[in-house]
């Protein structure tokens, strides 16, 4: 074999197995935010606060004045809960901004379950109105 494409095969499969290790790293992330993803929601701060307003929040509308109002009477514990999970970006001064990509993709994945969770889940509203609410860059939500 010629010396220049056995040289090119090396270096691409060198590069793949890099790439792969890489990815590795960031699929681990991943699996063990989703291992504890939410488990704030069992403790003594939120779990009250959460087994009432679940129920009622299914049969509202995401981004409503209702909804936003169902969200008040929970507020505390949702205080608790932006500040100890940080795939939310009421956990930073910045929002999105300061989150780091594993964090976004987290985010992502929270707002694709959560949509399922309300009335009229729709994921593509759901992105329209956090853009606007958070400050969401073009580049991150198309």
């Amino acid at each position: 074999m010629d010396e220049s494409i056995k040289e090119h095969i090396d270096g691409v499969l060198e590069h793949k197995k890099q790439v792969a290790k890489h990815m590795e790293v960031v699929a681990h992330a991943l699996f063990q935010r989703a291992a504890v993803h939410d488990n704030s929601k069992f403790s003594p701060e939120e779990f009250d606060a959460f087994v009432e307003a679940t129920p009622q929040l299914k049969h509202l509308t995401y981004g409503t004045d209702e909804y936003r109002q169902s969200l008040k009477k929970i507020k505390p514990a949702l205080q608790h809960h932006y500040a100890v999970n940080d795939h939310h970006p009421e956990h930073f001064n910045s929002g999105v901004n300061e989150m780091d990509l594993i964090q976004v993709v987290e985010m992502l994945c929270d707002w694709l379950a959560a949509v399922k969770r309300v009335k009229d889940g729709d994921v593509y509203k759901s992105l329209k109105i956090n853009r606007e609410r958070f400050g969401i860059d073009e580049q991150l939500s198309t």
